[in-house]
């Protein structure tokens, strides 16, 4: 499989889509904790939905079975530019990617939020605070936005030591640069997710809505601009470049796979 050097070795086992493990209560919890978050979002921000996908609030796998669901939001009264709810996979066949991700727009200049949950089969988490500058360039942004989680991050790596669970490389080097210095992500088993992870999530989730409700705009068009396409960059590289594309495409066919990256990016919207 010639993907399969830039997938982590849970991943890659799913290319050929013939591990069968029910994860049925795996993918419950983080589907609940990923339910529990929209809700909390929800009733902070002001969102509208974008209809142009609603052709695939549901749909089905190349058998005709039911395998995934696509929601997109963007802001109404609130910095939000791009908002994706989404799921894909059968938890009786293993796989399953659910994703929550916020896109701010250039009126403020705090960072994204993504997320993702899965099952793998162990539990799969992704939180990350996407910083809208390069950190090492910026500092004072990654003090101002970032640092303030980064005793969540470390208590999480020690957990993870404590329990022998080993932490979560990305094998691929460009989605190891995508990630932030405190993006929490990792495959553990359902217990440490549900004891040591689901804290850890919803307190990102409010240090971040905590930074939209407080955020100053941006006045500089000149520096809305940049950020705007800087945005707009680096979204596509990470949906394009994504090295789990394929599963999608074994899962529903290479049309409508591409049509979910372009729908994941933006690219498809109102």
């Amino acid at each position: 499989m010639e993907n399969a050097q830039n997938l982590t070795k849970e991943f890659a086992a799913h290319l050929g889509g013939d591990t069968h493990i029910d994860t049925s209560d795996i993918f419950n919890t983080v589907m609940a904790t990923r339910d529990a978050i929209w809700e909390m979002i929800q009733n902070s921000l002001s969102l509208k939905e974008d209809l142009r996908c609603q052709d695939l609030h549901n749909f089905d796998d190349l058998n005709g079975e039911h395998v995934g669901r696509v929601r997109t939001f963007t802001g109404d009264a609130s910095p939000v530019d791009w908002v994706i709810h989404s799921n894909i996979g059968t938890p009786q066949k293993t796989f399953t990617n659910i994703h929550l991700t916020i896109y701010m727009d250039d009126s403020v200049d705090i960072p994204h939020l993504g997320m993702a949950f899965g099952t793998l089969p162990d539990a799969f988490f992704y939180i990350d605070p996407m910083p809208r500058y390069e950190p090492l360039s910026y500092p004072d942004y990654l003090q101002k936005y970032l640092a303030p989680l980064n005793s969540i991050y470390m208590e999480l790596q020690n957990d993870l030591f404590e329990a022998g669970v080993k932490p979560f490389n990305a094998a691929m080097p460009f989605i190891r640069s995508s990630l932030s210095p405190v993006a929490l992500a990792g495959v553990v088993p359902l217990d440490f997710y549900r004891e040591k992870v689901e804290p850890k999530i919803f307190a990102y989730v409010e240090h971040w809505l905590g930074l939209v409700h407080a955020a100053k705009p941006v006045e500089s068009a000149e520096v809305r601009a940049q950020l705007k396409q800087r945005d707009q960059l680096i979204r596509r590289n990470i949906v394009h470049l994504d090295p789990a594309n394929p599963i999608a495409e074994r899962l529903v066919g290479k049309p409508l796979a591409d049509r979910l990256v372009r729908i994941l990016c933006a690219e498809e919207r109102s």
